[in-house]
């Protein structure tokens, strides 16, 4: 699952959790799988940004005795 930041053009953001996203029509559709999770209008969305995931937690190296 991807996050996608949308500035909207009244200068608010969201973050959506989804898959992909695509163009229907004249609005931005965001989808989770097979399933519509937001549908904003074209004209109401000034930018989408995919949020880079974090790396994954790394396990912390064994303690050594000497």
């Amino acid at each position: 699952m991807n996050i996608y930041e949308i500035m909207t053009s009244d200068g608010a953001s969201v973050e959506i959790e989804a898959d992909f996203y695509e163009r229907k029509g004249e609005d931005w559709v965001f989808f989770a799988g097979d399933f519509e999770v937001t549908r904003l209008p074209m004209n109401d969305v000034q930018g989408v940004l995919k949020v880079p995931n974090p790396p994954p937690p790394t396990e912390p190296e064994p303690e050594r005795f000497i």
